[in-house]
């Protein structure tokens, strides 16, 4: 029922109107406010990122994106693995059924104890991230048979986007991680697999993210040249997803020629690639479904009231963004009314900042209609304000390719 295949925006405008169209027909059962997940775009997620890398790459899923642990799950069956940057994630990749060797630990500041527990679980690898957290490594591996690293690089340039390099705090100077590399070689049970980059998020051009993989490639060069040997080199691209109205979509081609030929170069020999992505994998397989609870006239203005606001949605690009600026909307409502009208969208908490949506031009909207916005299947739940008026939380299922819903809150199945 939803096979169809999404190589361009044509395709997933008519994905989206296909499963608007389930929705409508199931709108009277289903819970909400809900995050709907569509199992034929994490398929074709998974297939456009993985032809971004050579064949033989190996993939993680960043659980910060979205940790549903049925999401982890579908991504398992695919032959993904998990990146998790904490231990509630590690519990949530354990609960969906992942290996420990199928884990990737990363994580701005990880505890002793936290290191202890995975120098003991053997994950894929620790990412290390600063140098009191490789002292502390050193600290938990005295009991460990092996445990493998991978060094963070943090190059000191930003490549636009959400930077996550450059003036941040993420990561190791390349004569950081030098240092520690060379300590390795006198360390027995720990092994440096290779480096890690991760420079930002939310890229939609091409430029910055092949810039990035050209750093990336100098500092390989430059490791070698000190001696270090690279297996393996973790990258994450940071590919972004369109958001707001005003966004354009990332030229996924354009990309994905470009890195091919990058492959190319001599300085991958010999090198296995594994790549983690969250929002690009998660991001487009959901849409964020709200009904309308109430209406008022105010001022001359017209305000259409949601179950579910800012306490359970934010579009992903931070609350600043969210505040000035309207994401894509789209409309299922039973009334049948030749002109749009101008609404403000909002919530149900006590804060004006409760604002989903500002002069967006809507057909008329009343009591149980629904609003939809796509795109919602990353950050926009872990980065809403879960604890504001303490409003009921928002409920989340599958709508699998064959046009079954796999409610997570509470179990049951449409047809």
């Amino acid at each position: 029922m939803f096979e169809t295949q999404m190589s361009d925006a044509h395709s997933r405008q008519k994905h989206d109107d296909e499963v608007l169209q389930w929705v409508q027909k199931q709108k009277n059962d289903l819970p909400t406010p809900l995050y709907l997940y569509s199992e034929t775009v994490l398929n074709e997620a998974v297939a456009t990122y993985r032809a971004f890398f050579p064949k033989n790459a190996r993939g993680f899923y960043a659980l910060k994106a979205n940790p549903q642990p049925a999401l982890v799950n579908h991504f398992a069956s695919l032959g993904i693995g998990g990146e998790i940057t904490g231990q509630a994630e590690w519990e949530f990749c354990l609960s969906a059924g992942l290996r420990p060797a199928n884990i990737l630990a990363g994580g701005v500041v990880k505890s002793l104890p936290f290191l202890e527990m995975l120098c003991q679980a053997g994950p894929a690898a620790i990412v290390i991230e600063s140098e009191a957290e490789w002292a502390r490594l050193k600290q938990a591996a005295h009991h460990a048979a092996q445990v493998r690293i991978l060094l963070r690089i943090n190059p000191g340039v930003s490549f636009g986007g959400l930077n996550m390099a450059g003036g941040s705090q993420f990561g190791l100077s390349n004569e950081q991680a030098l240092a520690i590399a060379q300590e390795c070689k006198a360390i027995p049970q720990i092994e440096l697999l290779g480096l890690h980059f991760y420079f930002g998020s939310q890229r939609l051009e091409v430029a910055p993210i092949v810039q990035a993989v050209e750093v990336v490639e100098e500092t390989i060069r430059t490791f070698r040249a000190a001696g270090v040997t690279i297996h393996v080199v973790d990258l994450g691209l940071g590919c972004g997803v369109p958001y707001l109205a005003r966004d354009k979509a990332l030229d996924e081609a354009a990309l994905r020629e470009q890195l091919q030929t990058h492959w190319q170069d001599p300085v991958w020999a010999d090198i296995d690639i594994w790549f983690e992505a969250g929002r690009a994998l998660v991001a487009r397989s959901g849409y964020y479904i709200a009904r309308v609870v109430d209406r008022k006239e105010l001022h001359g203005e017209t305000f259409v009231f949601l179950d579910g606001g800012l306490n359970v949605h934010n579009p992903g690009v931070g609350l600043g963004g969210f505040l000035r600026r309207n994401p894509q909307f789209r409309f299922i409502t039973e009334h049948f009314v030749e002109r749009e009208e101008t609404i403000n969208l909002v919530g149900n908490l006590c804060t004006t900042a409760d604002t989903v949506g500002t002069n967006v031009a809507a057909p008329f909207l009343d009591e149980g209609d629904f609003v939809a916005i796509p795109n919602a299947g990353a950050y926009c739940q872990t980065t809403a304000m879960w604890g504001f008026n303490s409003q009921p939380l928002f409920y989340e299922g599958l709508l699998t390719c064959d046009g079954f819903f796999k409610s997570y809150l509470p179990q049951h199945e449409l047809t």
